[in-house]
Order: structure tokens, then C-alpha cells, then sequence
């Protein structure tokens, strides 16, 4: 265990110092402009060989925009970092081909010219693409992969999609790209020194993916035509056919399948997954052999919490495999490393999510990213043998931790005895204070002890933040996500209520000035509220929700009747013939006469998770009811992940629409 005495021995870096010093003005909460701003350190990577770590940084002065990459040495991580400049560029992840190498992703614009290699010539772009560069240690000109080969980038929207680093041929990668006159998606050894690629390995039309072993393709998927289910085949390194595994759901922001593959195992023709199999309550991590279809001996669990992820090196070795109690937590392979991690928890004061980011081919050193309510990111270095943790690079170092308001996990007990966990962001402000019910999307994902965009924005108006894991929400079990099937409108939103209810009772928030807003099926979930409870709430945003939950459920019908994501949306909300009453009365809608709090809806017209259609039928039956409302529809817009001037102008609207309400 690292001490905090012994860590200053040790010659680390005493971060709450550091932050101290980053906060010691008057703790002014952040403007919305400063909360949407981008980071300044976009991602990291640590080298192979674990002596050089890359941070992608990205700096703006007005309308001129750097993109760089810090340089820093793993055994003097304090000595100034050497400068590689990468351009005015849209750059978003870093990885290392290898030791003397970076991979860099960039989005090019259409109003944006740029030429990486001759081939290109300043030719202008018709849309927004993906594009991945290779660069050098030195400051000589990057170079485009594909760039040298005409016509292979001309078709493709995401031309930096990298299937394997090849850490045993590391002069090459392999990626995946649509050349030219054809709809099949093609495999591609591709050199990093020049960009060009060879042909490896060939699609069907629907292939979106494969998955390698020791170097090789032995997994592939074919999508259906709206990309929600897969068709998952093996090829064995001997075999010439492709075999049918399984048909299976495709993960998403908001739903996570019941079988996810994460990475290949040692064990040849054996994978990583992360599985509730056939009986199990919580997801594990267990081997799976794809030659005889059959499970193995699992390699991590934690009882009562789903298993969400893992880190595998690039040796094909289990590392640890993550989990969520309020902060983010793992299930290490080797108990030594757990330890480590246990010490580096407590330095950083248990106020911290420690992510795993990366770990050296030795396991001597471990690249983190450290985040929490009171700090966007923050990359460390932590060298095993010298018990040594050094912070490199803060994502967000404007964001200081005495200006951003805390978070608190609180336990709540809901009407019928059940104890679900919830988070309360509260403000630097005295007194009862106004309260936002933020219900998250899913809705089998969940909220956590961390930072949260719109938490943080609106905190900083004064206003206390409720984040309840309702049942029917993920992470915490099987039986737990299904105590919400079937129960969209009702018990669902119950423990929301019961939530708010017992934040009311401790005297902190003003029970007059409630208000409520969410996302996707949080969006859902604030309707839902405004219709049961008008008396509470005095107003309700919906971004990208569901209105209408037979209509949505004729929209997943368009894979079939049989269709897993058909099945899924069924079993989650209910059968329109055999539950056509209890769906109707569950659709906001269609009770849109009960609503009194004033409703703003925001959605996407390119959204393909949630068409816009429900929000528009959700505004009309407002407006035929006389309600007051107001529908935004953005441009250019999906589900999520929007640009920052967009989620700018959203959070804009949410804080003025708000405040009105609450004022």
C-alpha cells in the first residue's frame, strides 16, 4: 500500500497539492462555455516497450488550431517533453505502431484542405471522414494510410479503422477500408512507413468487423441492414471457410449486449467474453472457444456487478477486468497489481475513477487516466518497481476541483423495500436549492461517481442534480435489469420518484422548484414524470425521447418479428398485442393532457436510435392539448455525440428553459 507519507518519499508528485494550487482563487463555478470547451489533452499511449509515452494535445488560439504530441521519457517523466507537431487538425485518439512510430486519427472536414502526402494536392473534401495518419518521432511530414494508393479513400467515410496493431510484424498494421467499385468491406496489411496496403482477406456486403489471433482474421461479422444485429463466423488459421458462430446483438452507447468479445486469449481458437451466459445473474469475464462453440473456466467476476470491459496486452494476456461499485474498480489477474492499484487509489483520496489505459510488455509500468466530479482527466504514469506515480498531462486544466460542485453516492429506499443507488451533485450554494431529476438513458446502463457534462452545468446555476440507478438499469446484475422489463411507465419511474422524495425529506432541495430532464430513455422517463406526477414537477426536458412506446416498437419491427433487437425491445417493454392497454397508458403521448409543467424537446434529424418522428408526435399532442412546449430540432444531429458548438447551444437552451421555470 502506498502511504501518502510514503509516496513524497518516493518522489511523487503530491497531486492535491497540485490541484490546491490549480484552485486557490475564489472557487467561481465554470460557465457553460468553459464546461463544453474542448480538452486540451485529447488521449495518450504508452510505447511497447513501456520507455515513451505520446500525449495528443491540441492547442487554440481564436481560429488557429495546433495539433502536437509530448514526448515524455518513462524514466524521467519530469524532464521537458520534445514537441511533435502534427498540424491544424480534428485529431481524436493516438496509439503507437510501434517504438519508433504514432498512429493518429484526425477528422477532415469539408471545409478543410490539408495535404499529408503528394497524392492528395490540396484536393477539397465533400463531407466530414476519418483518416488515419502515421507519424515519426521527428517533425517530418506525416503520412495518410491509403493516401499513395488512388481511389481507395474516395468512397469511405471512415478510412482509420484499425483492426490490428500486429505487435509481431511491426512494421505493419491491419486495417479495414472499401476499395474502389466495391460494396465489401476488405482487410488490409498496410505499411506504416509509406501508408500503402495490401489485400488480406475479403467481406460480404454487411462485413463491418473482424477480430484477430496471432496476427491472423479468425473472426468476422456481418451487419443486418440497420446495424443492430450480427451474424459472428470463425475461420480457423487452417480452415479456408467461414463457419457460423452466433447471431447476436451490436453494442451500443445504449445497450450492451449479453455477449461481447473483448479480445484473443492465448489459447488458440479461444476469446475473451464478457457473458451472463445462459444461467448466470451477473456478467463475467470467461474464455470462449469458437472451435467448439462451449464456455471455459471463467477469469474474473465480482458477485452482484456486471463485468464491463477488460484490458488485455498485447501479448494476448488477461490484465484486469473492470467493473463499476460507485467509482470504476477492476478484478486484477495478478494480486501484486492489485495492490498497486489499491495504493494509487488511495494517494489520488478515493476521489478519483483510476482507468486503465495501458501497461507496458513487462507489466512494469501502467498508463491511467484519472477523473472524477472534481476533474475532467488526468494521465498518469505509474512505474511498478519504483512505487512511483507521475501526473503528465490534465485534460481539462481550466476545470479546477474547488470550482466544480461534488458529487454524493446516497442509498435510497424505494416504496416496496428495494435499496437502489443514486448520485446527488450538489452546488457551491447555501440554502434548499432548486432540483434537476436527471434520469440517464438505457436504460440497462447506469450512472456513477464521476464527471458528468450537464451535471456540472447545472450545478454551477445553484441548482442540486439527482442521478438514480432505477431498476432496469445495468451493472448491478441480471436480476436487477429485469426488475425493470415491463415496467416502463410504472415501477421504473417509482423508485425515480422515491428518489426525489427522499431528497426532499432532508430538507436540502426546494420542494417548489423541481424540474426534470433527460436523454433517450431519460428523456422518456422526464415525460413520464411530467404526466404522473404534474403536481411535482414544474418542467420537463426530453433530448432524443421516446413519446410513444407502440410506435417505437413498430420501429424495431422492420428487422422481423424474429429479430433479436425485435425480441430485446419486446422483453425490455412489453408486447403490443398482449400489452396494447398497459403500453398506452405508458406512452407520454398519449396522455399528454395530463402534463402542466412546460416541455422542451430537443432532437437530432439524423437519429437512428430514436427517430425524430417521436418528439415531432410528442410536440403535437402538446400543442392539440393546449400545453406549453417548444420542439428543437438540430441539424446534422444524431443520438449523441455531438460537436461542441452544437452542445453548446443545447445546454444553452436547457439552462435558459430551466431557469425560467425555476426561478
Amino acid at each position: 500500500m502506498i502511504t501518502r507519507r510514503a509516496a513524497l518519499a518516493a518522489g511523487m508528485v503530491p497531486l492535491v497539492l497540485a490541484n490546491a494550487s490549480l484552485a486557490a482563487d475564489a472557487p467561481v463555478p465554470p460557465s457553460l462555455e468553459a464546461l463544453v470547451r474542448s480538452p486540451t489533452t485529447i488521449g495518450a499511449a504508452l510505447s511497447p516497450d513501456g520507455e515513451q509515452i505520446a500525449i495528443l494535445r491540441e492547442q487554440r488560439e481564436g481560429d488557429v488550431r495546433v495539433a502536437y504530441v509530448h514526448l515524455i521519457r518513462a524514466a524521467d517523466p519530469k524532464a521537458p517533453p520534445r514537441r511533435v507537431v502534427v498540424g491544424d487538425l480534428d485529431v481524436y485518439a493516438i496509439q503507437w505502431a510501434n517504438n519508433e512510430r504514432l498512429l493518429i486519427s484526425v477528422v477532415l472536414k469539408a471545409d478543410e484542405d490539408y495535404v499529408p502526402t503528394g497524392s492528395f494536392m490540396g484536393r477539397k473534401l465533400n463531407m466530414s471522414v476519418r483518416r488515419l495518419l502515421s507519424v515519426g518521432l521527428g517533425n517530418e511530414p506525416p503520412v495518410m494510410m491509403f493516401a499513395a494508393q488512388k481511389g481507395y479513400l474516395r468512397y469511405n467515410f471512415d478510412g482509420g479503422r484499425v483492426i490490428d496493431l500486429l505487435p509481431d510484424d511491426p512494421g505493419h498494421i491491419l486495417m479495414a477500408l472499401y476499395p474502389p467499385g466495391s460494396e465489401a468491406l476488405c482487410l488490409y496489411r498496410v505499411d506504416v512507413l509509406t501508408g500503402e496496403g495490401t489485400q488480406v482477406d475479403r467481406g460480404v456486403s454487411g462485413t463491418f468487423h473482424w477480430m484477430t489471433q496471432g496476427g491472423k482474421p479468425v473472426l468476422r461479422w456481418d451487419s443486418n441492414n440497420r446495424g443492430t444485429a450480427a451474424m459472428l463466423y470463425w475461420r480457423g488459421p487452417q480452415d479456408t471457410a467461414w463457419k457460423f458462430v452466433r447471431r447476436m446483438i451490436l453494442k451500443t452507447e445504449w445497450l450492451k449486449p449479453d455477449f461481447e468479445i473483448v479480445g484473443a486469449s492465448p489459447t488458440p481458437g479461444a476469446f475473451y467474453v464478457v457473458t451472463r451466459g445462459d444461467t448466470g445473474q451477473a456478467a463475467v469475464l470467461r474464455e470462449f472457444d469458437m472451435r467448439t462453440l462451449t464456455y471455459g473456466a471463467t477469469v474474473a467476476e465480482r458477485p452482484g456487478r456486471d463485468i464491463e470491459d477488460a484490458l488485455i496486452d498485447d501479448q494476448r494476456r488477461f490484465v484486469a477486468a473492470s467493473y463499476v461499485e460507485d467509482r470504476l474498480a477492476y478484478v486484477f489477474a495478478d494480486p501484486a497489481l492489485a495492490s498497486h492499484f489499491r495504493g494509487i487509489e488511495a494517494f489520488l483520496g478515493r476521489k478519483q475513477n483510476v482507468g486503465l489505459v495501458d501497461i507496458s510488455r513487462d507489466h512494469n509500468r501502467l498508463l491511467i487516466r484519472a477523473s472524477g466530479p472534481g476533474m475532467y482527466s488526468l494521465y498518469c504514469l505509474y512505474d511498478l518497481a519504483a512505487r512511483k506515480l507521475s501526473p503528465l498531462s490534465l485534460g481539462k486544466p481550466w476545470l479546477t476541483e474547488g470550482a466544480l460542485a461534488t458529487v454524493e453516492p446516497m442509498d435510497v429506499t424505494t416504496r416496496d423495500g428495494t435499496t437502489i443507488r443514486a448520485y446527488l451533485t450538489v452546488p457551491r450554494a447555501a440554502g434548499p436549492r432548486p432540483l434537476v431529476v436527471m434520469p440517464h438513458g438505457g436504460p440497462e446502463v447506469r450512472d456513477g461517481y464521476d464527471y458528468d457534462l450537464y451535471a456540472q452545468a447545472f450545478a454551477a446555476q445553484g441548482w442540486l442534480v439527482l442521478k438514480p440507478n432505477f431498476r432496469g438499469s445495468g451493472g448491478y446484475g441480471r436480476a436487477f435489469a429485469q426488475a425493470g422489463e415491463g415496467h416502463w411507465g410504472d415501477r421504473m419511474q417509482e423508485d425515480v420518484e422515491d428518489a426525489v422524495a427522499q431528497v426532499l425529506a432532508s430538507g436540502r432541495a426546494d420542494p417548489k422548484r423541481v424540474a426534470i430532464c433527460g436523454a433517450s430513455y431519460g428523456g422518456y422517463a422526464a415525460l413520464m414524470g411530467a404526466v404522473r406526477r404534474p403536481e411535482l414537477y414544474r418542467a420537463a426536458i426530453s433530448i432524443a425521447g421516446v413519446s410513444d412506446l407502440p410506435e417505437i416498437l413498430e420501429d424495431e419491427r422492420q428487422d422481423g418479428l424474429d429479430s433479436p433487437i425485435y425480441q430485446l425491445w419486446v422483453r425490455r417493454i412489453g408486447d403490443p398485442k398482449t400489452d396494447a392497454a398497459r403500453l398506452a397508458a405508458a406512452s407520454p403521448r398519449r396522455r399528454a393532457a395530463e402534463i402542466k409543467a412546460p416541455v422542451l424537446l430537443i432532437h437530432g434529424l439524423d437519429d437512428t436510435v430514436v427517430a425524430v418522428a417521436q418528439s415531432r408526435m410528442m410536440a403535437q399532442a402538446l400543442k392539440g392539448a393546449g400545453k406549453s412546449s417548444e420542439l428543437v430540432t438540430l441539424r446534422d444531429a444524431g443520438h449523441s455525440g455531438w460537436e461542441p458548438e452544437m452542445e453548446l447551444d443545447v445546454l444553452k437552451r436547457c439552462v435558459a428553459f430551466l431557469g425560467k421555470a425555476l426561478a
